[in-house]
């Protein structure tokens, strides 16, 4: 339905037609092959999800070897992943016609932010899979299909020129509330945690921070939940420390990351350790540095990715530009997934580039004391400076500028010019997420850049 007749439905017509939109799309996520793929996931432990996944890896790569006239060529004889070359979003936009391969049973599509939105073919298999895995990673914290589900993400089920509530819509078919993340303010702030209240939803998911807003209300504010949910997880932006601690004392609940795209290339879970871990059976994952070497531990590289379920729309070697660390400790007592990496940073933009040719990432500690700091952005336009633009609670002082720029010097050095900004607001992008670095230089991580 187009949102412009959706918005001017009155409120429970807007539900019934999420909830409807819900259970049509239900049909073809929750099939025979989600429930055969959900039961193995949960019923076999991390080696034999790696033999079927290389089983699996293989019967596709025959499949291309046949089927695909972009790929064909690169096959010499051996079955492996590594005679191909790398490729990204550009080279799939260039030849999305030829690597199709036969007709879709869904269509998906990325969300732009790089400037190149992209319609991805899923065959019934890879569709039906994703879901299996969304759901085995919730089980980790003790949701089922059937509890009551809040998610606070970039879903436009609210006009943007509404004033008041309702800033939510409920899908019957899911249990599942829809909160805006497009109307979080101060003055929202109230009847957004008043809704959760009368939810009592078991599982929240969405952007961090979304959530992260509504729990530092939560906190400040002093107001008492009366439900507290088995799990949170948050997705599509970087989860930073000090969301994770307001979070996790806000609802009382462990916070899961968990990473995925809409190409189905790579999925990162976090474990209920705290550890995140390469899923080997949804697709194959290669962390790899600019010279597409892969990254040794203690390294930090790119998620280079082939998803071998998606007969549909082959994509072997797909370079997701998100960067990780590979982690030293690759052992781990939940044995829910395969490689260890210490952290997800995500796109290269993320990083601030100094003077000296450090590429510094992980600079939410700048803003750490959340108490005097509502929100915070650091803009880069050129090597020599940045700006931290703040948007100031009322007990922000000189003491606390002075406090963001000791850490910003320890982790940026003396070279870097830094100004503060507090006139401009921080505002989000177009989908809804957030950005605490917004990066205006292009920038490659090159194998003789100094990463921390």
């Amino acid at each position: 339905m187009d949102l412009c007749y959706y918005y001017v439905l009155p409120y429970r017509l807007q539900c019934l037609v999420t909830s409807v939109a819900a259970k049509m799309k239900n049909r073809k996520k929750y099939g025979k092959t989600y429930h055969d793929i959900f039961q193995f996931l949960t019923t076999h432990n991390v080696t034999e999800q790696q033999s079927e996944a290389a089983l699996e890896l293989n019967d596709f790569l025959r499949y291309i070897a046949e089927a695909s006239s972009v790929y064909r060529s690169y096959f010499s004889g051996d079955l492996k992943v590594e005679d191909f070359p790398v490729i990204d979003k550009s080279f799939v936009v260039a030849n999305h016609l030829n690597l199709q391969c036969g007709k879709p049973f869904v269509i998906g599509k990325t969300s732009g932010t790089s400037g190149q939105p992209l319609k991805i073919p899923y065959s019934r298999y890879v569709y039906q899979k994703e879901y299996a895995f969304w759901w085995y990673h919730r089980s980790f914290g003790g949701v089922k299909q059937g509890d009551r589900i809040a998610t606070i993400a970039g879903h436009k089920i609210v006009d943007a020129r509404r004033v008041s509530p309702p800033f939510w819509v409920y899908n019957e078919e899911d249990k599942q509330m829809f909160f805006s993340s497009y109307h979080l303010s101060e003055p929202n702030m109230k009847y957004y945690v008043e809704q959760l209240n009368s939810f009592h939803p078991e599982f929240i998911h969405g952007y961090p921070s979304s959530i992260f807003f509504i729990a530092r209300y939560i906190n400040e504010s002093g107001y008492t939940l009366k439900f507290r949910p088995k799990m949170i997880t948050t997705s599509s932006e970087t989860l930073n420390d000090f969301q994770r601690e307001v979070i996790e004392k806000a609802f009382a609940c462990k916070v899961y990351i968990l990473y995925g795209n809409a190409e189905f290339c790579g999925h990162i879970t976090e474990c209920p350790q705290g550890r995140l871990h390469v899923q080997p059976f949804h697709s194959l994952v290669r962390i790899l540095k600019d010279d597409n070497i892969d990254a040794a531990p203690g390294e930090v590289g790119r998620i280079v990715a082939t998803n071998f379920s998606n007969y549909t729309f082959p994509l072997v070697n797909y370079d997701l530009k998100d960067l990780v660390k590979v982690s030293t400790n690759q052992t781990c007592s939940c044995a829910k997934g395969g490689l260890i990496v210490d952290y997800i940073i995500g796109r290269v933009e993320d990083y601030i580039v100094t003077p000296d040719g450090r590429y510094v990432g992980r600079l939410s500690q700048l803003f750490k004391d959340v108490r005097y700091v509502k929100n915070g952005q650091i803009i880069q336009d050129e090597p020599r400076s940045i700006t931290i633009r703040v948007e100031r609670s009322d007990h922000y002082s000189q003491a606390v500028e002075k406090d963001i720029l000791r850490e910003a010097r320890q982790r940026l050095g003396e070279k870097i010019e830094i100004t503060f900004d507090y006139e401009n607001p921080i505002l989000k992008e177009a989908n809804g997420k957030f950005r605490y670095i917004v990066q205006n230089q292009k920038l490659t991580i090159s194998g003789s850049s100094k990463v921390s």
